[in-house]
């Protein structure tokens, strides 16, 4: 009797729709020639060893992971960047974006404990890139530049600030971006490994250099949007006013923690937008000037650890 079944996942439950068929448990999609050469009947006794070509496997779920982690869908990331190293274990891009996933959905969990659970496994995920460099046929660069973007996009995400424990309230701000630098600390470690062999590929110095300072790890969002960098003359004027004046007291971390959790989504939605520039930058050019008038300084500046 023959059998149509999914190469991705195994499974036989597939029902055509809109002329194509879908594999009703991992939701891979076959056309009507596809699914022909997918039908098989009986058995086949084979002797000796066998290589399973996977990589088509391979290829349809990262597809899948890609489009999930360009719509920031956490889960989808975590569940297709799986399917992805267990059929091609040292895919750097998956071992790396299966724990990702992991890590940014904890940031949305009221424990703190739970959150450095996942960040464990996210480091350990990161140890293991200097090992399957070599091995992988992946872009070695474009993956590892990936690796580095999405390190820097964790500071932007909004979590849980604080949480319960032993019936105390626990701020969470300082805990969570220790578990943010932890993976840039890992990341920056496997980086200068692999230079030590590769010392001819320039980009793995750029991308040391890009995580060795680590910014923004607590950004001026609308700023750098408006003015187009986090390093310029406006934006390290703001970054002064917010370490060494609002940070000061109660009600002025109060505000940035708010400003933190509310600019990240804003920028991400309009800050590519002329009128959103437009709009903050009179606004922003007038603070920057009264603050100058005051004594703020302009010149270059590393951020103050506050929090």
């Amino acid at each position: 009797m023959k059998q149509l079944t999914c190469e991705m996942c195994g499974s036989t439950d597939l029902i055509k729709e809109d002329g194509v068929f879908v594999c009703q448990s991992c939701g891979c999609k076959y056309s009507v020639e596809e699914a022909k050469r997918l039908m098989i009947e009986g058995t086949v006794d084979v002797q000796g060893t066998v290589k399973v070509d996977n990589s088509a496997f391979v290829e349809k779920y990262l597809a899948n992971a890609r489009r999930a982690l360009g719509k920031d869908d956490w889960e989808e990331v975590e569940r297709y960047y799986n399917m992805v190293e267990q059929n091609s274990p040292s895919n750097m891009e998956a071992v790396f974006f299966s724990s990702f996933g992991k890590a940014m959905l904890s940031l949305t969990d009221s424990e703190y404990y739970k959150r450095q659970q996942k960040f464990d496994v996210l480091n350990k995920s990161i140890s293991v890139i200097n090992d399957y460099y070599e091995e992988t046929t992946e872009d070695k660069e474009k993956v590892l530049r990936q690796i580095s973007d999405a390190i820097g996009k964790m500071y932007a995400v909004t979590f849980v600030y604080n949480t319960k424990a032993s019936g105390l309230t626990v701020g969470s701000r300082n805990w969570t971006i220790q578990l943010m630098n932890s993976a840039r600390s890992a990341f920056l470690t496997e980086l200068k490994q692999i230079q030590e062999v590769h010392k001819d590929e320039a980009f793995i110095q750029e991308l040391i250099d890009k995580n060795a300072t680590g910014k923004p790890m607590t950004g001026c969002y609308v700023a750098t949007a408006v003015y187009g960098s986090y390093d310029c003359p406006q934006v390290w004027t703001l970054r002064r006013f917010r370490d060494y004046t609002l940070a000061e007291t109660w009600y002025g971390r109060a505000f940035i923690r708010t400003y933190y959790a509310i600019s990240p989504i804003l920028v991400k939605w309009f800050g590519h937008t002329e009128w959103f520039k437009k709009m903050w930058k009179g606004k922003l050019d007038r603070m920057v000037a009264n603050l100058n008038v005051k004594g703020v300084e302009d010149t270059p500046y590393e951020d103050r650890n506050w929090f």
